[in-house]
């Protein structure tokens, strides 16, 4: 497990089996939200997450909005994360937290200002955080 999911399941008590996968459904839709130099900057700086796009490929599209969500905009595509993560047996409160420790990792790792550009830009992304 990576420290990041050590890290979540340690605060919030949530299963790591759906903590990890839940993680990379969540840094998918913001690298498919960002541009090619963000998601760049975001993998040099916290190189795991290429690991946690990995794990998120092998579980895309499996939730009622997935497939839909790659041919419409990007707040449609919010709402297939979250139904991807709720179909993972997480709440939305479970997402909640997720989806704040995720982003603070990141502005750990990444930097304060280019993590808040981010949440501020991703369509959905500062409402669950």
């Amino acid at each position: 497990m990576h420290i990041l999911v050590d890290r979540i399941t340690e605060k919030t008590g949530l299963d790591p089996e759906k903590v990890e996968p839940a993680v990379g459904i969540m840094l998918n839709f913001i690298a498919k939200n960002s541009t090619r130099e963000e998601v760049e900057t975001l993998l040099e700086a916290f190189p795991a997450a290429e690991g946690f796009l990995a794990i998120d490929e092998a579980t895309e599209n499996k939730g009622l909005f997935g497939g839909l969500a790659s041919k419409m905009n990007a707040s449609v595509g919010v709402l297939a994360a979250l139904n991807e993560m709720t179909s993972l047996g997480l709440t939305v409160e479970d997402i909640q937290k997720v989806a704040k420790e995720t982003v603070e990792y990141t502005r750990e790792k990444a930097g304060p200002e280019f993590t808040d550009e981010i949440v501020a830009r991703v369509p959905g992304l500062a409402e669950i955080t």
